[in-house]
């Protein structure tokens, strides 16, 4: 499925996207160097059997990410988001 395989790379490049700056793309490459074909394949494959799971992770990717980080910033938006 093409949107299966396009919604896993929408996934991971929002999680690439996303990281701060202590951390590298490369951090795996020498204890799991299969790391990312390893993510990819269990992602789409989530996908496969349930078309909502794209949606379902980039909103968990929100959530984790992007609402915590603002918590330092406004606790206030965090109450409301939450």
């Amino acid at each position: 499925m093409a949107s299966a395989s396009y919604i896993s790379l929408l996934v991971l490049v929002a999680l690439a996207s996303a990281a701060s700056a202590q951390l590298s793309p490369t951090f795996y490459d020498t204890s799991c160097p299969r790391a990312l074909s390893i993510i990819k394949s269990a992602v789409t494959a989530a996908v496969n059997s349930e078309p909502r799971m794209g949606a379902s992770l980039v909103r968990l990717h929100f959530h984790d990410c992007f609402v915590q980080a603002s918590s330092t910033h406004n606790q206030r938006l965090v109450c409301i988001l939450t």
